[in-house]
């Protein structure tokens, strides 16, 4: 099983770098085009320097012998900076409003599952009902400078831009964690009120648990199974969705670090960011397929 999950990742890796190299040497317009005050003999210099006048195999076959050595390569459009170097400077960036988010996202649909369970009928159910779907249809594009407008703009009370103090986290983090935090409880939702129909939360009633307490001993372990299967989708969005933020509110992170490389045509660091993501998300899937089958016994009898 898990040489299995190694190999699957290797490939998806591979198919990922390849696609995007191509794609790129496809892509019309380079780093040291026509439209670059340079030179003609500087420009010819650079793309020697680069093997951009070689043969896409030669590139290729240049590129994985820097890969096979550990090596990203060098940006070619920020003199003495390294792949690695760029990618180091913003991850820290990248990963704190990530996680961030994440904490927010499970620690508010998990609230809002719970409420809704616990006070089926009343005015708090309509309004978290009418909560979600709101988060849901505000996509981050339009969320993000609504927000701006009105805590930054308008009333004064939060920073709007960098992640410098804790201040300036909350626009940020709302903005990227409100639709997922909307699609959490509405699955956990779903799964405790078809828990809410077993008949061992009938047992639990009958020994004279209360609501909550049935909920949380009973329920709300078993409706965990349909969140890890969503969690590789919620992470990947979060990832995806802080590219947007990150520009937004002039987060310094690998995010806004992709957009300028894919501005100024820096293939090496889109090509790096692009492997470095890739092979993030993918460790992220093999862990959460680990998680599912820990957690549901039957899966494990079905792969033996």
């Amino acid at each position: 099983m898990i040489l299995r999950r190694i190999l699957e990742a290797l490939v998806s890796l591979i198919t990922l770098c390849a696609l995007t190299f191509f794609l790129l040497k496809f892509w019309p317009g380079g780093p040291f085009d026509d439209e670059s005050p340079l030179n003609p003999l500087v420009k010819k210099n650079l793309e020697d320097t680069w093997a951009l006048n070689q043969g896409l195999g030669a590139q290729a076959l240049a590129y994985l012998k820097s890969l096979a050595s550990g090596n990203l390569g060098w940006s070619m459009t920020q003199p003495g900076q390294s792949v690695g170097e760029i990618i180091g400077e913003g991850l820290s960036q990248t990963l704190s409003l990530n996680l961030f988010s994440l904490l927010v996202v499970f620690i508010l649909g998990f609230a809002i599952a719970l409420a809704l369970n616990l006070k089926p009928g009343t005015w708090l159910e309509k309004f978290l009902n009418a909560f979600i779907l709101a988060c849901i249809s505000l996509p981050s594009l339009f969320l993000g400078p609504l927000l701006i407008w009105i805590f930054a703009l308008k009333l004064d009370w939060l920073p709007v831009a960098f992640l410098d103090n804790p201040l300036s986290y909350i626009l940020p983090v709302v903005t990227l964690s409100l639709r997922p935090t909307a699609s959490v409880a509405r699955i956990l939702n779903s799964a405790l009120k078809e828990a809410q129909t077993t008949d061992y939360m009938r047992t639990a009633h009958a020994k004279g648990l209360s609501a909550f307490q049935a909920l949380r001993k009973h329920a709300l372990r078993n409706s965990i199974l349909p969140l890890l299967g969503y969690a590789g989708t919620l992470i990947v969005g979060l990832f995806s969705g802080s590219f947007i933020v990150e520009i937004l509110f002039s987060v310094k992170g690998l995010g806004a670090a992709f957009v300028f490389a894919i501005e100024n045509r820096d293939e090496t660091v889109i090509l790096g960011l692009a492997i470095f993501y890739g092979f993030l998300l993918i460790v992220i899937s093999a862990l959460l397929d680990v998680l599912i089958l820990m957690a549901d016994p039957r899966l494990r009898e079905e792969k033996r």
